[in-house]
């Protein structure tokens, strides 16, 4: 599965959930399907993607998503545990995982010589593994009323869809947008 058409099913699936987006080929990909105010890209934080989600999770009584990426999430590995200790029931991530840094020329990954998930298994967190749109879909949709913190890892094919455009957006309007979207 390329990375663009797990996006379109990630954005049908969150629908107007906050949804936090990962830097990179993943968020001008994103922007080019699709810009909601409930979507919040952060366009130059590798490695913060699933630290925010889950601070958004913690004060959101509702579904949280996240979609971040196997080099973002073992840039900041540490979340894992920390992932654990808070556990919200309501924060699902999803790491779309291709074994390399997309955006930097394709460079490999560790997750190429790391398991990743099943680090997160090793911390006793909820962890799910697929390769197709319709198992990641159900998934996500398995984990509505969850009992714990949900880890969806769903391998992907290298590289990035081609003539996407720079998404060159405003991080503070971003920021304003996505809070004024969970205050309303």
């Amino acid at each position: 599965m390329k990375r663009i058409d797990a996006l379109k099913v990630l954005d049908e699936v969150f629908g107007s959930d906050p949804l936090v987006i990962t830097c990179g080929a993943t968020a001008r990909e994103m922007a080019s399907l699709s810009r909601k105010k409930t979507h919040l890209p952060l366009l130059d934080s590798m490695g913060l993607t699933t630290p925010v989600g889950l601070g958004i999770a913690l004060g959101h009584s509702g579904r949280v998503g996240v979609i971040d990426g196997d080099g973002s999430l073992l840039m900041g590995f540490s979340i894992l545990p920390t992932l654990k200790a808070y556990a919200p029931k309501n924060l699902i991530v999803v790491v779309l995982d291709n074994g390399q840094h997309a955006s930097a020329d394709g460079m490999f990954s560790q997750a190429n010589v790391v398991d990743i998930a099943g680090a997160a298994k090793g911390l006793g967190l909820w962890v799910a593994e697929c390769d197709s749109a319709e198992a990641m879909k159900s998934h996500i949709e398995s984990r509505n009323n969850a009992d714990a913190v949900s880890l969806i890892f769903v391998k992907i094919e290298t590289g990035n869809t081609p003539n996407i455009p720079f998404y060159l957006a405003d991080p503070a309007k971003l920021g304003a947008d996505f809070k004024e979207a969970l205050a309303g």
